[in-house]
């Protein structure tokens, strides 16, 4: 009798420390999956403020395709892990934006860079989008030579953006008639471009600053000429001429490579 009463005991004891050892698996898979769940949705909210917030100009069509085809990975994550209808109609504007651009043949139009703050937020972020690329590369879902052309352009744009407030100072300068700031401004973009200088996007952008400068001196020489009494239509002609060089500019350091994914 002793040895069933302990028997039945033992058969408890273990059956009540299964039931233990199960519940504490069972709240383990549910932490686990809230911690991907959690992870997916800050990847999502992340790379949305890449497309959202990066200015056209450092964005490349096929990096910014990259990007949505992230986003849709990601959703297709949680919708797997969290079915939900506002999630599932998320993704599918996501992928009716990225079905547009890539059928799209109209240029973005590129975002002045006229703020200090501005391009201290524009080097934060292509901190955290490199390291995005890092994981990509890591979870092997983006290749090796992409990585090393988006890292190569990450780091070109966080001396660019810099570059390009003081671009858009000396535009500003020129336009005003401030002919000695303009130069000095556009120098000083050169500079900023120094420690890269040896990269072929660094000689393109620095080409085409050092055309600006050329044009705003002829500018100021014209006007020397003319004891500082230019005509209304020749300036409307010079500002003509260095928009269309900005905009060149701008264009220019753009890049349009193969696509990979």
């Amino acid at each position: 009798m002793t040895v069933i009463i302990v028997s039945v005991l033992l058969l408890v004891i273990g059956g009540f420390i299964a039931f233990a050892i199960y519940l504490q698996f069972k709240e383990q898979a549910r932490l686990e999956k809230l911690r991907k769940i959690v992870a997916l949705k800050n990847q999502l909210r992340q790379i949305r403020r890449y497309l959202d917030d990066i200015p056209p100009q450092y964005q490349p069509k096929d990096m910014r395709l990259w990007l949505f085809s992230r986003l849709l990975t990601h959703y297709d994550e949680l919708i797997k892990l969290q079915p939900d209808a506002t999630l599932s109609r998320r993704r599918k504007l996501t992928a009716e934006e990225m079905s547009e651009l890539q059928t799209s043949k109209q240029k973005r139009r590129a975002k002045p860079i006229n703020d200090e703050l501005m391009v201290m937020d524009l080097k934060r972020l292509f901190d955290s989008f490199q390291l995005c690329i890092k994981q990509a590369e890591k979870e092997k879902t983006l290749d090796t030579e992409v990585v090393a052309r988006y890292s190569n352009l990450l780091q070109f744009y966080k001396y660019k953006a810099k570059a390009d407030l003081h671009a858009y100072i000396a535009r500003q300068s020129f336009l005003s008639g401030n002919y000695e700031k303009a130069i000095a401004s556009y120098k000083e973009a050169l500079t900023q471009l120094a420690p890269i200088k040896g990269t072929a996007e660094a000689k393109t952008a620095s080409k085409q600053l050092t055309s600006l400068i050329n044009e705003v001196e002829e500018a100021q020489s014209g006007g020397g000429n003319d004891n500082g009494a230019s005509s209304h239509a020749e300036q409307d002609s010079a500002d003509s001429e260095l928009t269309q060089e900005w905009d060149k500019f701008i264009d220019e350091t753009e890049f349009k490579k193969k696509k990979h994914f």
